[in-house]
């Protein structure tokens, strides 16, 4: 029995000691398992280069190489944690299997759902102030500048073209009308740069106001500068939208309130893209496009034109046939051409643990429609990052740009190809250019187009250096001086032509002439923050602190010349009469203190306070120092625990902000000061040059300041299918400036005072939603704005009601800031063919109110609307399918009056007899009956031949060329075809997108004109919705391809 028992036993033990055995090689046999596999976008199926595979709690880590392939030893119970920056990280449990083919998603959060705020980011669900943001790749592939890319993108932002000219500026309004004196743009923040106009100091505009009394040069020392600048520059000319990661718009006073002093009318940050982890990528956008103008207005032929004038010239004096049908010259199309633009760039991104870098280079060669005039810009960027450890990482955001203009002169050379007569050929018949002298003041513009020089060179650098410790785990400390550097020349060589005066001899017809203008403007910023982001369970805190320090210096120089030896002489020394215009160092700094601390409580309660302090050299040292509150709350209303039961709610959030921002440069550099002006030949001195006082100085000048409450309501339904965001505000400007009369016993003409109180209200609607969400995928966005504009409080007291005039403006109480003023035009007398007015008292009359000068004739005169639109908008739509994209964008505008002072223009006439007309002058009054809005050609408006005056059926005095501004327009269409990446990785490309879009290709409004979407006083949204010859907008297609390398 025991020897069976024994037996039994071994035999157990035998076999188990070889199933532990066969355990012990199975786990031997999981461990240190060669695990391979490959990581891929999920969007793309592009290769995630350089991303980290960690054995999660380990060391052990790898890095994917260029295919995105990795090779990593672990254990069959280990995790594998994969990140790169750009994707959400995710974890895989290696189990038995070996090889994983991988899908990383971007991260949404990281990319869309942070939204860059002044001196920080916050996650945009968690905002509770009004902040905008603009789809970057969307307007990538439409746009090429930035100003421009924002149309019809966000709810309550309005923007308007100086002019088609490329390189132009353009009128930006947020929320409507901000300041009466200062510029209206927005503050523009790159990589936390403030970047503003060549010559200006707190805007994209020259400033108002001279130079203090203690500066002082050359023959002309008024600040009033910015008229000797022929053409406004774009800030944002020296951007390359391939640069561009993230653009942020800043509409209320709690988002703007940390800017201060420069925040009242918006802001607007751009961030540049930087670096990524991995492998160097390098991408190609390579496009071509051609464009024409808009609109053209239709002008007499050469018979239609000989036809009118002698008509006319017969009324006059009875002279028959003054001209004869032997010329037929369209100037107009001698001075347009099919404008071409050439677009270049080239991006190089590439990163390890320790550093990053972003490079790019590009090339813009725009042409003008109008004929040798263009735009050249070559940029390149640096942006560099370097991370010596966990905690300290140091780097900058550079960028050098070089503009060439040459389009100095494509206004008169537009304008004067108009109005230039048919009946005057271009050339002779010896090939010499013509001119006549009594046209002198058309010239001839496709000489002047040809012969003449014109441009202007801008060379900019822009950026940063930065350095940033993290502290503790919640601070984090950063100081950065950022850099914006410009020289600007602009020269201009008008030649000297002859032609043949009436008695046909051969005289000097344009003296010959030379100006140059040299600008170097400097401007250093410093700044220095501490962050936190603290959690304390369900509390969240987020805030900063920080100083800023910002100096502009600005020198400007203007020489001119008369009277050169030749035609080929450029020098302006050379000439024999150079003269200095004018001479001008000019400076002014700020020092800003700020802090900002947002507050969240179980992902339910919000609330915000914001707060800072502006020095500024502006103003005297009783008004140098103000502060800027603000205050926000917020209510998440979709985590209370009643709202559970909506499962289709995903998100609802109600906000409210209240806050204070202010304006700083609507003084100009020297707003407070006494300001000279040189006068030469003063004939009450016995013609000796003098030093005239041009403004009173005040040593109680104010900072303009801006009070804004907002409510706004965001919306999120149905897995985020629709989204919703409404937002009502009331923007209040206190104090603002505007340069007044004063009695003359006090020596002075006018003085610049705070006397006008101001009030802007309105609602803006953002809708997106995801309508088709399958293999064809289509997705919309609508945003609505509408503002309302009130003069709320205008102190005149002791001055006359003239100054409430200023210009086009006319300011009254709860009246518009932006409405028109203007006498009645009552249509034409069909019995008569005379024009017709109506006055106050209600009667009609073919008398023609007195000129704007005289004071009695203001009764006569009415509101007759507004220049600002009742509303805007756009809508876009994006529609996908496989590889192919359509990109829709409709932009709109209701409401809004313009003054077409084009057709006025063309519609004027006067005993000069080399003046082209439109052809609506061809349905003029001809008999009694006939029913016309083209008064008779003599009627009892006209000034009698060689007699000046006011013609008043031409005057933009009154409302007979105002028209409604109202337009829908087809802003951009865009398609795309992305290759699949599987073909084009056979020839060693990452990716390859071919691309067409159409910009403004369809317009449908009611406007006469050339083009609804003006603004003839450049960036003036002041003065805004006046149409003088502007230069259209273009009309373009353009075709391109996107290249990424492998």
């Amino acid at each position: 029995m025991n020897k069976i028992f024994y037996i039994l036993f071994s035999f157990l033990l035998t076999i188990s000691s070889l199933g532990v055995q066969a355990q012990i090689t199975k786990a031997q046999e999981l461990k240190n398992l060669k695990i391979t596999g490959t990581l891929k976008c999920s969007e793309d199926n592009q290769p995630v280069v350089g991303a980290t595979i960690i054995v999660k709690g380990t060391t052990n880590g790898v890095a994917a190489d260029f295919d995105g392939n990795f090779t990593i030893v672990a254990n069959h119970d280990d995790i594998l944690l994969i990140s790169s920056i750009g994707y959400a990280s995710t974890e895989i449990k290696i189990g038995t299997k070996t090889h994983f083919d991988l899908s990383l998603s971007p991260d949404n959060v990281s990319l869309k759902e942070i939204a860059v705020i002044g001196y920080g980011v916050q996650e945009r669900r968690d905002l509770t102030g009004a902040v905008s943001s603009v789809n970057i790749e969307q307007i990538e592939q439409v746009a090429v500048s930035v100003d421009n890319a924002l149309a019809g993108q966000i709810a309550g932002v309005q923007v308007n073209s100086a002019s088609g000219t490329p390189g132009s500026a353009t009128a930006i309004t947020i929320r409507g009308i901000t300041s009466l004196s200062a510029d209206n743009n927005p503050l523009y923040i790159i990589d936390g740069v403030p970047v503003y106009g060549v010559g200006a100091g707190a805007s994209t505009s020259f400033q108002s106001g001279g130079v203090p009394m203690v500066a002082m040069g050359g023959n002309s020392t008024s600040g009033s500068i910015g008229a000797t600048s022929e053409f406004e520059r774009n800030p944002l000319a020296s951007l390359n939208m391939e640069d561009i990661e993230s653009i942020e718009v800043l509409k209320d006073a709690y988002a703007t309130a940390i800017y201060g002093s420069r925040g009242a009318a918006g802001v607007i940050l751009i961030t540049t893209k930087k670096g990524k982890k991995g492998a160097p990528k390098v991408d190609f956008n390579i496009s071509t496009s051609v464009a024409e103008p808009v609109g053209v207005p239709d002008v007499l032929s050469g018979d239609q034109y000989v036809d009118f004038y002698n008509d006319y010239y017969s009324a006059y004096s009875n002279k028959e046939n003054y001209f004869s049908k032997s010329a037929n010259t369209d100037w107009f199309d001698a001075a347009i051409r099919t404008a071409v633009t050439t677009n270049v760039s080239a991006t190089v991104s590439a990163g390890t643990d320790k550093s990053t870098y972003f490079l790019s280079l590009a090339y813009l060669d725009q042409d003008s429609y109008v004929i040798n005039n263009d735009f050249q810009r070559y940029s390149a960027r640096i942006n560099y990052e370097y991370k010596s450890s966990e905690k300290f990482r140091f780097g900058n955001n550079l960028t050098l740009s070089s503009t060439d203009n040459n389009s100095l002169n494509s206004g008169s050379v537009y304008r004067n190809s108009l109005l230039a007569s048919p009946h005057t050929p271009i050339k002779d018949e010896y090939g010499d250019y013509v001119f006549v002298q009594s046209n002198k003041d058309r010239f001839n513009p496709i000489a002047k187009a040809k012969e003449d020089i014109n441009f202007i060179k801008d060379k900019r650098v822009i950026g940063n250096l930065y350095a940033e410790y993290k502290a503790l785990s919640w601070l984090t400390l950063r100081s950065e001086v950022g850099m914006d550097l410009m020289s600007s020349k602009s020269y201009n060589r008008n030649k000297e032509y002859k032609g043949l005066n009436d008695q046909e001899e051969t005289v000097v017809i344009i003296d010959g002439s030379a100006s140059q203008t040299n600008i170097n403007n400097l401007k250093l910023v410093v700044n220095n923050t501490a962050s936190i982001y603290k959690e304390f369970g369900e509390h969240v805190f987020n805030g900063v602190v920080g100083q800023s320090f910002e100096k502009s210096q600005e020198d400007y120089v203007r020489i001119s010349a008369t009277d050169f030896p030749t035609n080929d002489v450029l020098s302006i020394g050379s000439a024999n009469e150079p003269r200095v215009d004018g001479a001008v160092l000019r400076e002014w700094a700020m020092v800003s203190f700020f802090g900002r601390m947002n507050y969240r409580w179980k992902d339910k309660y919000m609330a915000g306070v914001t707060y800072r302090v502006d020095g500024s050299s502006r103003f005297n040292k009783n008004e140098r120092y103000v502060g800027f509150p603000s205050f926000s709350a917020g209510w998440r209303i979709s985590n209370e625990n009643f709202m559970e039961r909506y499962t289709w709610l995903d998100d609802m959030k109600l906000r409210a902000s209240l806050g204070f921002s202010g304006i700083s440069g609507s003084g100009g550099y020297y707003g407070n000061q006494g300001q000279y002006v040189s006068r030469e030949n003063a004939k009450q001195y016995g013609n000796s040059n003098i030093l005239e006082v041009q403004q009173a100085s005040n040593p109680d000048l104010k900072w303009e300041k801006t009070q804004t409450v907002d409510v706004g309501l965001d919306l999120s339904l149905f897995d985020s299918k629709v989204s919703l965001i409404v937002d009502y505000y009331n923007k209040k400007s206190i104090d603002m400036l505007i340069e007044s009369s004063v009695p003359l016993y006090s020596g002075y003409s006018s003085q610049t005072q705070n006397i006008v109180d101001m009030e802007n209200e309105g609602i803006e609607v953002s809708l997106s939603t995801v309508n088709i969400d399958k293999e064809f995928k289509w997705t919309s966005n609508l945003n609505f704005a509408k503002n309302t504009n009130k003069i709320t409080k205008l102190n005149l007291d002791g001055y006359v009601a003239g100054d409430a005039t200023i210009g086009y403006a006319y300011y009254k109480v709860g009246e518009s800031s932006t409405a028109w003023f203007l006498y009645d035009w009552h249509g034409v007398d069909p019995l008569t063919g005379n024009p017709l007015w109506k006055y106050a008292d209600g009667s009609i009359s073919t008398t023609a109110p007195a000129s704007i000068n005289n004071k009695e004739e203001y009764d006569n005169k009415f509101i007759m609307g507004d220049r600002m639109p009742d509303f805007t908008g756009g809508f876009t739509n994006i529609f996908s399918y496989k590889n192919w994209e359509l990109n829709t964008l409709l932009s709109f505008s209701y409401g809004g009056k313009i003054m077409n002072g084009t057709r006025a223009e063309l519609l004027t006439y006067t005993d000069n007899k080399n003046r082209n007309l439109s052809t609506e002058i061809l349905d003029e009054w001809i008999i009694a009956g006939h029913k016309t809005e083209i008064p008779k050609k003599v009627n009892k408006s006209t000034p009698p031949k060689g007699v000046g005056g006011i013609d008043y059926t031409v005057s933009r005095q009154t409302d007979r060329f105002l028209e409604d501004g109202s337009y829908i327009r087809l802003k951009n269409i865009s398609l795309s075809y992305r290759f699949n990446p599987d073909i084009i990785r056979k020839i060693g490309l990452r990716s390859l997108v071919l691309y067409a879009k159409g910009s403004n290709l369809v317009t449908w409004t009611n406007y006469s004109g050339p083009d609804p979407e003006v603004s003839a006083f450049g960036s003036s949204a002041t003065y805004a919705g006046n149409d003088e010859l502007t230069i259209p907008q273009q009309k373009a297609i353009q075709i391109g391809v996107k290249i990424g390398l492998r």
